[in-house]
């Protein structure tokens, strides 16, 4: 199957062959031979879940067919960039959570490095992976994986180019608390997967599900996907049924820069301590390269 970078989106999934969006696991093996992957963001096909259980908070991680944001696309597109979260079935979520391909952490055991009251992360040293407790562990191979081999390999090739990614996973605290507000037993999130020169960080709390980039897998309608199981169709509940709305143009780092600076009061009250961060890193290279 030819795979493809679908610009659009997150409701850009709609011109994807289900069974062949690509998941983060995938798209950073394969950024191992492919260099040009390793200069876009990309959504990935990876659901993220969070619920509360007896006394535990919970962090589940599933494959694209038990992803509840992409069999609900519209609504749950309409609740992230509203409400900030999205409210799956109860049952359908519980499916889910007990499906064998999904990973189960205890977010209490990612012992997250706090940004703020909704959430934090885990730094995956990839020359130190020892160090990573049980939960961390399970986490960072599932994303950085798929497999213990792979997950060396991918490892070592963030090692090689001095690159230390992240995983940005919601705070318990806010789970529990967001969970308790709407009287509900489930909320979900869409998943994020940065350039590699952003140190390939993987957002499993994305809400900002309007931004333009890049869905990878199979386009529908091409030859390759015609002959694509059709068993794969069905666990997604039609979701590339309804035509992909237009989507503005590319969004470009000078777009980006001149927004900002254009309203300089709005950029920093829309900051935060990762946002911060990023710009800070982005100063720092942009000084050394000037430097050299």
């Amino acid at each position: 199957m030819a795979l493809e970078n679908v610009a659009g989106n997150l409701l850009a999934y709609k011109e994807l062959e289900p069974g062949t969006f690509q998941h983060v696991d995938q798209l950073t093996t394969e950024r191992r031979t492919n260099h040009e992957l390793r200069s876009r963001c990309f959504y990935t096909a990876d659901g993220e879940l969070y619920t509360v259980q007896g006394k535990k908070q919970l962090w589940a991680i599933t494959r694209e067919s038990q992803n509840l944001v992409l069999q609900d696309i519209d609504q749950a597109y309409r609740q992230l960039t509203g409400q900030g979260n999205y409210f799956p079935d109860t049952e359908a979520a519980q499916s889910s959570l007990k499906h064998a391909d999904t990973v189960v952490i205890d977010l209490k055991g990612l012992k997250l490095v706090k940004n703020n009251d909704r959430y934090g992360h885990v730094v995956v040293n990839p020359k130190d992976v020892k160090r990573l407790n049980s939960q961390q562990k399970m986490a960072a191979q599932r994303i950085y994986g798929p497999d213990e081999e792979n997950f060396g390999l991918n490892m070592e090739m963030f090692a090689d180019a001095g690159k230390t990614p992240s995983i940005f996973v919601l705070m318990p605290g806010y789970v529990q608390g967001a969970l308790r507000e709407k009287d509900t037993t489930f909320l979900a999130r869409a998943s994020w997967l940065y350039d590699f020169y952003y140190y390939s960080t993987f957002f499993a709390i994305d809400r900002y599900v309007y931004y333009r980039n890049a869905l990878r897998g199979v386009r529908l309608g091409s030859a390759e996907a015609s002959q694509h199981g059709s068993h794969e169709r069905s666990d997604l509940s039609g979701a590339a049924k309804n035509k992909v709305p237009s989507v503005p143009q590319e969004i470009t780092p000078t777009i980006c820069y001149e927004t900002l600076l254009a309203d300089r009061d709005s950029a920093v009250a829309a900051m935060d301590d990762m946002i911060a961060s990023g710009l800070s890193k982005l100063v720092a290279d942009y000084l050394a390269i000037k430097a050299q």
